[in-house]
């Protein structure tokens, strides 16, 4: 498989005039260097790896409850990266309606994001997830459920969380990835997806783990990226490029793969980026593309199989801000369109093409990382300087 991806860094480098800008421009090429080695060597392949986890810690009682179907409903409770495979996993239960409820809470204060009677029920089983260990919001939150609800596990890769976890008895999964980019974890939310799933059909709460479907629409993947898969993700990089991105889906996709892609452009690609329901948009904030000062790209996906009412509303949409008036002279609307057979096929294949057009624009803006999430959400584990650290000692 040949991927096209050059580090467009590589091509501006004698441009470069003054020692700091140098430096600046070297900094810069880690971090997307990292990403176009993931996305050409490791995101196809990672998929495969669903068994890079360890249930050793789990215990027995545990375990027989699950396998047992004790279970009507999982609670997920993360942050940023560590919890987004939970919603990715939520929205594919709903769409498979496969029989247990899977919720998530994206906080260390649940009194207002969850029912107190669903938490303290005994077919709640409560799953706390932190891949660094070391993230506050979900070490608070155990600290609360711990004495609400004895059906916990802790789903990560050590830190604080797994010491805390060992000093109570607590079940403990742990991730190990074999190639982990700690800076970035998000990275490895496909890999996520394919071990969660593997997890589950291991302790009997699904038929399969999935494994064959994913492995299928991998091979379909192979054959379709191709240079003009790149040169199209470039082409669009360069149109949402100076701007502002707005990404609309409806509920299934907006819980699922919205979340993911925004958390790349504004990470990776380090573009503002937001995104929303698109009936709720459309009732709302659509207003404030009346006129707007600075350029908004509006990227709509539209999943063919949805109903025709929704399909009609964003074709709709298109067709108003595509109209040749001077009031979208600063708009930009996109329509993606997911022909995907089944999930998996719409997922993948969308993550994938959007990676691309990630590391181009990120290529494009030329910003470098201030470590602002390590720092505001006070977790220096993901800090460059701590990692640098780290290996010098």
């Amino acid at each position: 498989m040949v991927y096209y991806i050059e580090l467009e860094y590589e091509k501006h480098e004698k441009e470069v005039q003054t020692k700091n800008l140098i430096i600046y421009t070297k900094i810069m090429q880690t971090r997307l260097n990292r990403y176009k080695q993931f996305i050409n060597n490791e995101f196809l392949p990672s998929i495969f790896w669903n068994k890079d986890y360890s249930l050793i810690d789990l215990s027995d009682n545990l375990r027989n409850k699950i396998q047992s179907k004790q279970f009507k409903r999982i609670i997920f409770t993360g942050m940023g990266c560590s919890a987004i495979v939970s919603d990715v996993i939520k929205g594919f239960f709903i769409g498979q309606k496969l029989p247990i409820y899977i919720d998530v809470i994206n906080d260390s204060d649940f009194d207002f994001l969850a029912d107190k009677k669903i938490l303290e029920d005994e077919t709640t089983l409560i799953i706390i997830s932190s891949y660094s260990g070391y993230s506050k919001e979900p070490i608070i939150f155990y600290d609360k459920i711990k004495k609400m609800n004895k059906n916990v596990i802790l789903l990560t890769s050590g830190g604080e969380l797994a010491q805390i976890g060992k000093k109570d008895n607590i079940s403990i999964i742990y991730w190990k990835l074999r190639n982990p980019d700690r800076e970035y974890p998000l990275f490895h939310v496909p890999q996520y997806l394919s071990i969660l799933l593997d997890i589950f059909f291991e302790l009997g709460l699904t038929e399969t783990n999935y494994a064959e479907e994913m492995e299928k629409v991998i091979e379909l993947l192979k054959e379709e990226i191709d240079l003009k898969t790149t040169n199209e993700a470039r082409e669009m990089a360069n149109s949402i490029k100076d701007g502002e991105i707005i990404l609309l889906a409806s509920p299934k996709w907006h819980l699922s793969l919205l979340k993911l892609l925004c958390m790349h452009f504004n990470e990776i690609a380090m573009n503002p980026c937001h995104r929303n329901l698109f009936n709720e948009f459309t009732h709302s904030e659509v207003a404030s593309l009346t006129n707007p000062n600075s350029k908004r790209s509006i990227i709509i996906f539209k999943d063919i199989k949805e109903n025709k009412y929704i399909t009609d509303k964003m074709d709709n949409l298109m067709n108003i801000l595509s109209e040749e008036v001077m009031e979208n002279k600063k708009i930009n609307p996109i329509m993606i369109k997911m022909d995907g057979k089944d999930f998996f096929e719409n997922f993948f294949r969308t993550l994938l093409f959007f990676h691309h057009v990630t590391y181009f624009l990120g290529a494009q803006n030329n910003v470098i990382s201030r470590e602002l999430i390590s720092r505001s959400a006070g977790n220096p584990w993901y800090n460059r300087e701590t990692i640098n650290n780290e290996k010098l000692n």
